[in-house]
């Protein structure tokens, strides 16, 4: 059963709710989320969509790498 997550849901939110998508974060380049001082302040207004964008990650890139590790992105164009 895939776990339903927003491109808009905070990435402090992901985390708490889903602490086993941090290494996808950090396999991505977004490995702001190992940091907890960082996930504590920017994390709480950075969004997935966001974080892809300051990162030049593709959000097919980011949707293709959720989904194959059984994230359903609800949200994505």
């Amino acid at each position: 059963m895939s776990k339903k997550i927003s491109l808009d849901m905070t990435v402090y939110e992901l985390v708490n709710a889903h602490p086993e998508i941090v290494p996808i974060m950090t396999d991505l380049g977004l490995d702001g989320v190992t940091n907890p001082a960082l996930l504590q302040t920017a994390g709480r207004f950075m969004t997935l969509r966001k974080g892809a964008a300051m990162k030049n990650i593709p959000l097919t890139q980011l949707v293709a790498q959720l989904t194959a590790a059984n994230f359903e992105v609800i949200d994505h164009d």
